[in-house]
């Protein structure tokens, strides 16, 4: 079986619990007891323990092997869903939590620096996209059956689901551990980032984690937003989230690779400013299906940003020490998304609901054009060091 081929089949059938964890968990935490505060306290401890392990990840796989890092997230994912089909208690929930981050650090660093390894320059999006719309189908499909799940086995709704979610993580272990291989970037010899590239890249994780702050502000508040201003009815909220759903299942790949050819840099540039601007409308907007449209719109945009994200870590560090690159990318960026909703809850209750959105809107356009800056710079510098080398 081809790499690529085999990874993405990991990856989707990893994928199966995401939303259905992210949608469902506060609900199954207060079915066993647990106090709102204990419920906080269990999404805490999931972030804390992401953004210690990355730069701690990152390290490990590119000493030990991204396939290594790539079976222990998924073995502890697996782990994860055994403790949450057997949890009774806060001990068991707080444990699950635990590995939970635990098994996302080893997970995602591992794929984004194996999509990175299986890639080169000019198909590096194209790649990223191409895992993305796999997570995406394995996580519409998982939610689904979840769903499904629930209604059929109420009284013991999680625990099925839970245990369903064994399953596709224990096949996607099997695939890790059987049809995965080694990415032939281990075996070559890592050199020390030059002084030149870690600057650059240290500008750049300062700008991830930037945006990242700035996109998770509306976080926590977006769907009470849409419920004291669009609908109260629960179901088209949960329609305004299908349009990008299905969109992703194919969307993601072509956007990689129209990026690859014309410009990761422009299409980057061009995404966040056309979602900053988006963000501003969302407030003017009152009619539930111009909102539907605005939040469309945005998922789309979003589809270009992310696999141009991944792709430009490596645009900028160099070829050396992926793992190590990219955890702390996701250090940075797991900083930005820990602060963002604080500071996002802060606005929406104290200073105005729709402030939130506009203040979201323009500083993202501001982080667009410091993204203009900071890579027509590192362009600048490129032609001069090149021009020096021919002379």
């Amino acid at each position: 079986m081809d790499n690529l081929k085999a990874l993405k089949k990991t990856v989707f059938f990893i994928s199966f619990p995401l939303s259905f964890i992210g949608f469902l968990f506060p609900i199954y935490a207060y079915s066993k007891g647990i106090s709102v505060m204990e419920v906080g306290l269990l999404y805490s401890v999931f972030t804390l323990f992401t953004i210690i392990m990355r730069p701690i990840v990152g390290t490990f796989i590119d000493k030990k092997g991204r396939k290594l890092g790539l079976i222990l997230g998924i073995a502890f994912y697996s782990f994860v869903n055994l403790l949450l089909m057997l949890g009774e208690d806060i001990k068991y929930l707080m444990a699950a939590r635990i590995f939970q981050g635990i098994a996302s650090t080893f997970l995602w660093i591992s794929v984004d620096t194996m999509i990175s390894d299986l890639s080169h320059g000019k198909n590096r999006s194209e790649i990223f996209g191409t895992i993305d719309q796999s997570i995406n189908k394995g996580d519409l499909l998982g939610v689904i059956l979840g769903f499904i799940v629930v209604g059929y086995f109420w009284q013991e709704s999680f625990k099925a689901a839970f245990s369903l979610y064994l399953v596709t993580s224990l096949i996607s272990l099997y695939f890790a551990i059987t049809k995965v291989e080694e990415t032939e970037a281990l075996k070559t010899c890592y050199e020390e980032e030059k002084k030149h590239a870690n600057r650059n890249f240290n500008t750049f994780l300062i700008l991830m984690g930037l945006l990242a702050f700035v996109s998770s502000l509306t976080g926590n508040v977006y769907l009470i937003y849409m419920r004291d201003n669009i609908t109260k009815e629960l179901y088209l909220m949960a329609y305004l989230f299908l349009p990008g759903a299905i969109l992703s299942l194919f969307l993601p790949k072509r956007f990689g690779k129209v990026s690859d050819k014309h410009s990761r840099e422009k299409m980057f540039i061009i995404s966040i400013l056309f979602t900053g601007i988006l963000y501003i409308l969302l407030p003017v907007v009152k009619s539930y299906v111009y909102f539907l449209i605005v939040h469309t719109l945005i998922s789309i945009f979003l589809m270009v940003e992310g696999p141009v994200e991944s792709a430009l870590v490596i645009d900028v560090v160099g070829e050396n020490q992926r793992g190590k690159s990219y955890g702390k990318y996701k250090f940075a960026i797991g900083m930005g998304n820990m602060l963002g909703p604080i500071a996002g809850s802060y606005i929406y209750e104290n200073i105005g609901s729709k402030i939130v959105f506009y203040a979201k809107g323009m500083l993202i356009i501001i982080l667009c054009i410091f993204s203009v800056v900071y890579f027509n710079r590192i362009r600048h510098k490129e032609i001069h060091r090149g021009k020096l080398i021919n002379n």
